[in-house]
């Protein structure tokens, strides 16, 4: 999916304004909260308002990180 670095108010966590997501049934959302290992994101170097791809996988409640790739 793709969208918009809001903020990461945790090491572990990333919250990001996304387009929708047929795969997941999600319309676009103005907050997503993602966890990830902290390592991940720090790879990553995103800041808020960064454009952002990014791989998500469902796991009971929360939304895990698998990939984040920061966009031009």
């Amino acid at each position: 999916m793709r969208g918009v670095v809001v903020a990461r108010p945790a090491a572990n966590l990333v919250l990001v304004r996304h387009e929708a997501v047929p795969a997941l049934g999600m319309t676009s959302m103005e907050l997503m909260a993602v966890f990830s290992d902290p390592a991940l994101l720090d790879n990553a170097r995103i800041n808020p308002g960064d454009r952002v791809r990014l791989a998500v996988r469902r796991k009971n409640d929360e939304l895990t990180l698998l990939r984040i790739e920061k966009l031009n």
